[in-house]
């Protein structure tokens, strides 16, 4: 199928990028094309952007080749630095700010990290439009969910920075949008190479917000058996029980804790192939499995059908995965979004920590300003952000009990192996990579690291010159079923600084694709993840970019979009190593009693400590902070931070506290 080119990044032309991430609405600004070295900004440029190959290179050439590093030639940094601090995601920006605030004496701090980026996985993605409009959308992590259950740690540290969550709610999320425009349909997309009942015609499905699953049913390609097994499942007015031999919630519980949401389908609803196919992918996003490898006690938290006639009683259940149990207590609307998602956060917190770099002192100015790249490494600041620079080892200065530095290697921009030596060191990377880095680490620790096998992620943006078709179909979103992305939904609607979302059909706007990388099969979670980061190092740029157009054409090929003309640039956002891996039944069976593998393996030495999500097992900014706050009380003791939760998943309610 022959595509045209995009241009990647000529905005002399008024070429756009693209962004990538979770669930996505464009927002965008009435601003001229910008020409310039802003051109080349990282958050502007289009085709494959996140973890890259050149990301990637250094670390993987260290991984498989680490005599070479062993024998090349050192550069030392003349300074010693107060603090290093490797990763720049949230976690060690958080990291970063919080040893500043409490050190107790100006300091000097280092970050280094490998991408060409700051946020890590929260990763801003621009463009601008033929038409001359702005849109800024997000390629990474993409709210702060949950925030009632966040610690006082993480509160204040967001205080601190200047987010006020309050305004999301009241100013900044246009939550009347949808209703406004009429995009209140979730199409489903079956497509004739995977459903070959559609005989070469592929079918978009578009139920209506309160149409019977028998009526929207009946227009899919499904057997009638299929459809009469779903009508029951989606029933709310007569709802079946499936486990009538099981006479109380706990021992209800207790077997779904036992068995995966297919088999639960399988087993007590008599569920075919096909109906297993329409529904497996709706656990990915959260659990980053499908429904075969996810319990029926978190498929039932994440509000899938065929619970309605169980008794399970009120309040989240301590064999729930951390995502889980965060289903089952979270009181708040999904609104708490910047217009990059958390990429927002971190600009506030790379704001505070290194003035001048980015303008204003405002939430609007955090979504509006322009990153001053050239600002981050000046050697006069106290506090330096080092990017495209890849740690490859770690080690004190003389026994780690007794040493008063700590030398850290890296691999520069220029691939040149460096070392800087620091006082005190806070490790916010990966753990498999923290678990490579140094020869002090025990053998038990290092496998406890390793034990922490992300899962693969690609968030992708298109940039559409228009959303006709999607006002034509009263369509916000799609899944494709059994296709190539999990989910296509337009960006969230946004209002911050100058940035809106579009009031006219004829308005460009940003359209996100996300899929989570996994084969499906059935296998345990960790290994699915190995297989699909494997796999997805092998796709190019052009076979993503068709994989985004043949999606798009036949789901809305029938409402007159047009790839070709419609479609103005695309950014994939790549993440081999995305969300953290969380704890769930059946594959962990030490879940949730213990001991757990993160807590071994942040275990800090000498004047080293260790923050990340991956540290708290738990795949959200809020836990990225959290562990933040636990590193850098760490080294500092003496310091009072504020409290932290540091367990995987919300911290548990207490008797008579809030529940379901």
């Amino acid at each position: 199928m022959p595509f045209p080119d995009i241009q990647r990044r000529d905005l002399l032309h008024g070429a756009a990028a693209l962004a990538l991430a979770g669930r996505a609405l464009s927002t965008h600004a009435q601003t001229p094309p910008t020409e310039g070295p802003l051109a080349d900004h990282p958050s502007r440029r289009t085709g494959l952007q996140g973890q890259t190959d050149n990301a990637r290179a250094h670390a993987h050439a260290w991984r498989d080749h680490p005599e070479a590093l062993r024998d090349a030639v050192v550069e030392r940094d003349p300074e010693v630095e107060d603090l290093v601090v490797v990763g720049a995601g949230i976690s060690g920006l958080a990291g970063a700010w919080l040893y500043r605030q409490h050190a107790g004496r100006p300091v000097r701090i280092l970050l280094l990290d490998a991408l060409d980026d700051l946020g890590g996985h929260a990763r801003r993605n621009e463009f601008l439009s033929r038409s001359g409009r702005r849109l800024v959308g997000y390629g990474g992590s993409q709210s702060l969910d949950s925030p009632s259950l966040f610690s006082p740690a993480v509160q204040q540290l967001l205080r601190d920075v200047g987010i006020d969550l309050s305004r999301f709610q009241h100013e900044f999320f246009d939550q009347d949008w949808s209703r406004r425009h009429g995009l209140l349909r979730h199409g489903r997309l079956f497509t004739a190479d995977q459903w070959p009942g559609l005989q070469g015609a592929d079918r978009l499905v578009c139920p209506e917000p309160d149409e019977p699953a028998a009526a929207w049913l009946a227009r899919t390609p499904l057997s009638p058996a299929a459809q009469a097994t779903l009508a029951a499942l989606y029933a709310s007015d007569t709802p079946r029980n499936p486990l009538p031999h099981l006479h109380t919630p706990s021992a209800r519980r207790a077997a779904l804790a036992g068995m995966t949401y297919d088999q639960f389908l399988r087993q007590h609803w008599g569920a075919d192939e096909e109906v297993l196919r329409l529904l497996r992918g709706e656990t990915r996003a959260y659990f980053g499995v499908g429904t075969e490898a996810t319990t029926a006690l978190d498929a039932w938290a994440g509000g899938l059908p065929g619970f309605a006639g169980l008794d399970l009683g009120e309040g989240p259940d301590r064999r729930q995965s951390p995502s889980g149990r965060q289903l089952m207590l979270s009181q708040d609307p999904y609104i708490f979004h910047f217009p990059d998602g958390n990429a927002g956060v971190a600009r506030a917190l790379v704001r505070g920590l290194i003035p001048g770099c980015l303008p204003g002192q405002t939430m609007d100015s955090l979504a509006d300003g322009v990153l001053d790249m050239a600002a981050l490494d000046r050697p006069e600041q106290p506090v330096r952000l080092r990017l495209r620079a890849t740690a490859v080892g770690l080690r004190h200065l003389g026994p780690p009990e007794q040493a008063e530095q700590v030398a850290v290697r890296y691999v520069d921009g220029q691939g040149r192996l460096r070392e800087v030596r620091a006082r005190q060191v806070l490790l916010a990377c990966w753990h498999r990579v923290i678990a490579r880095l140094s020869d002090e680490l025990p053998a038990a620790q290092r496998r406890a690291l390793d034990d922490q096998v992300k899962v693969p992620l690609l968030y992708a943006n298109v940039l559409l010159s228009n959303w006709r078709a999607f006002a034509r179909a009263g369509l916000h979103g799609f899944t494709p079923v059994g296709g190539f992305w999990d989910e296509a939904s337009l960006d969230f609607a946004m209002r911050m600084g100058s940035l809106a979302p579009p009031e006219h059909p004829d308005e460009p706007i940003l359209l996100h694709l996300a899929k989570v990388v996994v084969p499906g099969d059935g296998r345990p979670a960790r290994t699915q993840a190995a297989e699909g980061r494997a796999q997805l190092l092998g796709w190019s740029f052009e076979h993503l970019e068709t994989q985004i157009r043949q999606t798009l054409q036949s789901a809305l090929g029938g409402f007159g979009f047009d790839h070709a003309s419609d479609i103005e640039a695309i950014t994939v956002n790549r993440w081999a190593h995305g969300y953290a891996y969380e704890y769930m039944r059946p594959w962990d069976r030490y879940w949730p009693d213990g001991p757990l593998p993160c807590e071994t393996a942040r275990r800090g030495w000498g004047r080293v400590a260790i923050a990340n999500a991956d540290a708290g097992a738990y795949a959200y900014a809020h836990s990225a902070i959290d562990q933040a706050t636990r590193a850098v009380q760490e080294l500092l003791p003496r310091a009072r931070l504020p409290a932290a939760h540091v367990a995987p998943g919300p911290a548990w309610p207490s008797p008579g506290g809030r529940k379901r």
